[in-house]
């Protein structure tokens, strides 16, 4: 027969409904009703088991009852956190009540502990956590007082009205802690042995919540932003009752820890440490991103308020901490979030217990940048499952940053260990570890004791880590900037050693975890967090600190171009601390490298490299041998501290935030700056800035460095007065890339500098009037070559002016003014033929071509085609505006039907391009050849050509040719009676050629549109 009957979760509702309990008073209720079941069974123990069960069914009754009363008034049952955490903490103690009166092990336990402890069985152990259970819910007579009573919930910030005075709202909900304070306080006088000391604390930490509140009335909601801090005003108070709840039913437990499970035990303490932690750090970050005179005041309070909670924690569980604050037998808990190093922990963890296995010591080392997540891999390892299980308390942590030699390491690890310290210590503590079952250390920071410059506490450092590394019983992890492992102990990790960035998906699921981001957000705000991750190279202290900032209502796209104007500066939550300020984090490892190298050196090529995003190359790098004492030294000693690295092709690179810092904090020597511009300068002047044969042969040395020049010469257009041999270098560099991927980045930056130097201003504009062109932004190529032009005429340069005309004309070709467009290129042919330049002659011919083949008078096309391409053809340097011409007359045989001479132009312009490895040109060949496809029904094909033409210029970033190529798609489309899919792509491309003010081509998709419209009525 059952102790008590069983509960339908769903209970009958008057109205004739059903209704189900929240979850965690399902929970509950179906943990209770396990005990019943249990102790039915029970052989032995019957009397004590069929007591604590039906102390668990009272229990039950009570939740279940002030479940039952909240829907029966027709109000719904709002569990505030701290209930909530009270309920699940007593569906885990019913569930070990279950475990103890079914397992055969449970039994056994029964024995051991009664062996132990004379005065008290398993079970009477149980029925005293129910007792706490029972006064943490304030289960009395037949209702949950927890549950019940909102003023001992903790405080809820009211939702009615969000914008009401910030001062109303905390008169309000002060006296929910008078209530508070008189359950803790009854709590702690029952039950803990030192009751009025801990009474004492509590009384002082309530004192400090309270002056928080009022402190908080104070600022009326003036100027804090109050909508972005008041939920973390509301978590943080929520979790200092939570800890008090945990705490006061852990102490209750403390007893019972062998039935429990020490492993749950101590990680319930972790995470309500962590819990608070980061409900603190959340305040203070919104504290910090808020304006207001009381911040200062504010934080020096949660400073007060932190002690005195982990002052409680310390007299619930005397035994967990030491006298000194760094040194703690309870390891710090490990990180919230912790993505991308799966194999890594299971590699270490392995590691580790094979060692074990085969009885000898397990060294493991954990290298890296500053930021890289050392740290946070370590505490990783120390949580993990199979470490746990292991170990159980046996873990230990222990940070060097507050020592600087291994004297004080030495008396910090007799501290953590309890050992009495001698004329010998460290015999001392291998002793005592080698008589001590397997234990786990971590010693994290080692570098502020072992990256020094003083030889003999590196080699006291060195000689303490090979007297740890030989205790048969101790498994040692050190973390420490660099990639240099300490001599004389056998690493179980060596090769493995040296932490990388994040791989992008571990940094996104990270940034999504913190800021509470997904990738189902809004288009550009998922773009922007993709461009910050990247803008980072994934580092992951700068993702953790990005995100913290989002999750504190910073938008991504703000952060961006924050980031894009102050780079590693504005990677901080706080000004000091290396873990919350990237730059903070940097100087520790600056610091490092100039006390342990000898020279400056290091510094000056750290300098330099800080020019160079795509790496210091080896060629570049042989170069500046001569200026260098000893420049392979000073390489290898910034590997060792981790500032650089080797690239794939042995290039020197840095992580972003730490070139961005170096930038602003380590400026080059003057001699070093001038050597890289002379460098550079060479570089730039082999660029090939016309379409031929050799063009990718040309290009490898420009190819190799172009965004090292790109960030160099913007450095000089940004530092230094213009020159002609930086207008030379930036106009090399930019016609290059007018080949291969348009850009106006340094010219206009140069443009800006130009003031006073007229032919200079002009050269510039006309360069940046062309790559507008190319991209498609018109109005910024006319304005561009307007004034250009406007300076040619002004100092009598005519053919340079009626160049400026060309340009123009294809301008307001490409936008359809075709009558405006033919009488500019008119007037510039006359101009140039009264030149004798033949070249740009035939040039307006070519234009004149285009234009009357889209007025459909294909004949005079031709002719003026022709009559262009004979005077390019059998002329090397002229092969490209050759292939344009046989481009051109492919696109008209195509419109004429006349397939055989299309295709024979067309493929005979695309080899030429290929050739001369114009891209632009090859993947407008592949597009026309899609369209002629398309027209002769090979649908395939047609698909194929036009697709990957479409891909081709996404990458080239050339938006009137994607255009072009999606219409072409659209009418494949529609000839295959895909109808929706063609009204899809003319919308596209609609929208492309409205964006770039292409009329002609915008009114063409309206027709396309509506002929498909009209075709489905």
């Amino acid at each position: 027969m059952s102790l008590f009957p069983s509960r339908s979760i769903s209970a009958s509702m008057s109205s004739g409904g059903s209704f189900t309990h929240d979850k965690v008073v399902r929970d509950v209720l179906n943990a209770a009703q396990d005990v019943a079941n249990a102790a039915n069974g029970m052989t032995s123990h019957k009397n004590e088991s069929r007591k604590l069960s039906n102390e668990i069914q009272r229990i039950a009754t009570c939740v279940e009852t002030s479940s039952l009363r909240a829907h029966h008034a027709g109000r719904p049952l709002v569990i505030s956190v701290p209930a909530r955490c009270a309920l699940t903490i007593t569906k885990d103690i019913f569930k070990q009540c279950v475990t103890v009166m079914t397992k055969e092990t449970g039994r056994d336990m029964f024995k051991q502990l009664q062996k132990q402890r004379k005065t008290s069985t398993a079970i009477e152990d149980m029925s005293r956590a129910c007792d706490a259970i029972s006064d943490v819910l304030m289960a009395n007579g037949n209702d949950c007082g927890l549950l019940e009573d909102p003023t001992t919930a903790g405080p809820t910030l009211p939702n009615e009205d969000r914008r009401d005075d910030l001062r109303l709202e905390v008169s309000g909900l002060t006296p929910a802690y008078d209530g508070i304070k008189s359950v803790i306080l009854g709590m702690l006088v029952k039950h803990v042995e030192n009751g009025m000391a801990a009474a004492v604390r509590i009384t002082d930490l309530l004192a400090e919540v309270q002056s928080q509140w009022e402190l908080v009335a104070e600022w009326n909601g003036s100027d804090i932003g109050n909508e972005r801090l008041r939920p973390h005003i509301e978590a943080f108070f929520e979790n200092v009752f939570c800890v008090f709840i945990r705490l006061r039913i852990l102490h209750a437990t403390h007893p019972i820890r062998r039935v429990v499970g020490t492993e749950s035990f101590d990680n319930i303490l972790q995470e309500e440490s962590r819990k608070f932690s980061e409900a603190t750090e959340k305040l203070k970050l919104s504290l910090a991103l808020s304006s207001s005179s009381a911040i200062d005041r504010v934080e020096g309070q949660i400073g007060s308020l932190v002690v005195a909670v982990n002052g409680v924690a310390e007299l619930v569980t005397p035994a967990a901490s030491t006298t000194d604050g760094n040194i703690s037998r309870i390891p710090p808990p490990q990180p919230h979030v912790f993505h991308g190093r799966d194999d890594t922990i299971r590699q270490i963890v392995d590691a580790i217990l094979l060692y074990l296995f085969k009885m000898i010591a397990a060294n493991i080392a954990i290298l890296g940048a500053g930021g890289i997540g050392k740290t946070s891999l370590a505490l990783a390892v120390l949580h993990s499952e199979r470490i746990v299980a292991k170990f159980g308390q046996r873990r230990f942590f222990l940070s060097c940053e507050p020592y600087t030699n291994a004297a004080e390491v030495i008396a910090a690890l007799a501290k953590l260990f309890s050992v009495t310290t001698t004329n010998e210590p460290v015999q001392a503590i291998v002793s005592h570890l080698a008589s001590q079952p397997h234990t786990i250390l971590v010693l994290d920071n080692l570098e502020t004791v072992w990256l020094v410059r003083d030889d003999t506490v590196r080699s006291q450092t060195e000689l303490l880590l090979r007297h740890l590394g030989s205790i048969k019983t101790l498994s040692l992890i050190i973390t420490c900037r660099g990639i240099i492992l300490p001599r004389g102990i056998d690493w179980a990790n060596a090769s493995t050693a040296s932490l990388e960035p994040f791989s992008a998906i571990a940094a996104i699921k990270t940034f999504d975890a913190i800021a509470r981001t997904s990738k189902n957000d809004a288009e550009s705000e998922r773009t922007a967090v993709l461009d910050l991750i990247t803008a980072v190279d994934c580092m992951p202290l700068a993702v953790n600190l990005l995100a913290e900032l989002v999750q504190c209502g910073n938008k991504p796209f703000d952060l961006l171009r924050h980031w894009n104007e102050s780079h590693t500066a504005m990677l901080q939550t706080y000004p000091n601390g290396r873990e919350s300020n990237v730059a903070a984090s940097i100087e520790v490892s600056i610091s490092l490298l100039t006390a342990g190298s000898n020279g400056n050196e290091p510094l000056q090529l750290l300098a330099i490299c800080a020019h160079l995003p795509s790496g210091l190359r080896t060629t570049v790098f042989d170069q500046l041998k001569p200026h260098f004492e000893d420049l392979d030294s000073a390489s290898r000693c910034l590997k060792s501290f981790a500032l650089i690295s080797a690239g794939p092709q042995g290039e020197l690179k840095m992580l972003s935030p730490i070139r961005h810092f170096v930038l602003k904090a380590h400026p080059m020597t003057a001699d070093h700056h001038a050597a890289m511009r002379r460098i550079y300068f060479n570089i730039a002047a082999s660029a090939p800035t016309e379409p031929s044969e050799e063009f990718t042969t040309k290009s490898t040395a420009v190819a190799a460095e172009y965004e090292n020049l790109n960030v160099f010469l913007l450095h000089l257009i940004n530092t230094e007065e213009p020159s002609q041999s930086l207008v030379d270098a930036v106009r090399a560099v930019s016609g290059y890339a007018y080949l291969t991927t348009p850009s106006v980045t340094l010219l206009v930056a140069l443009r800006s500098r130009l003031d006073g130097h007229a032919i200079w201003l002009a050269e510039c504009c006309t360069n940046i009037g062309q790559i507008y062109l190319a991209l498609c932004d018109y109005a910024s190529a006319i304005n561009a070559l307007l004034q250009a032009s406007e300076i040619y005429n002004r100092i009598g340069d005519r053919r340079r002016a009626a160049y400026c005309a060309l340009l123009l004309g294809s301008c307001q070709r490409n936008q359809g003014f075709y009558e405006v467009a033919i009488q500019r290129y008119t007037a510039a042919r006359d101009s140039f033929l009264e030149f004798q330049d033949h070249l740009n002659a035939s040039q307006c011919l070519l234009s004149l071509g285009d234009i009357a083949a889209n007025q459909g008078k294909y004949e005079d096309a031709k002719q003026y085609l022709t009559s262009a391409l004979s005077a390019f053809t059998g002329v090397s340097k002229h092969r490209y505006y050759a292939a344009q011409c046989s481009s051109s007359l492919g696109r008209i045989y195509t419109l004429e039907g006349d397939f055989a001479m299309a295709d024979t132009e067309l493929q005979t312009a695309q080899s030429e391009y290929q050739a001369i490895g114009n891209q632009l040109g090859i993947g407008q060949c592949m597009a026309m050849l899609g369209n002629l496809r398309r027209r002769q029904r090979d649908f395939s094909s047609a698909e194929e050509l036009l697709v990957s033409a479409r891909e081709q210029f996404i990458r080239m970033g050339v938006p009137m040719e994607q255009a072009h190529c999606i219409y072409d798609i659209g009418q494949l489309r529609r000839d295959q009676g895909r109808v929706q899919e063609a009204l899809e792509a003319f919308r596209t491309a609609a929208q492309i050629y409205e964006r770039v003010g292409a009329a002609r081509n915008l009114e063409n998709c309206r027709l396309a549109i509506e002929g498909l419209d009209n075709e489905q009525i």
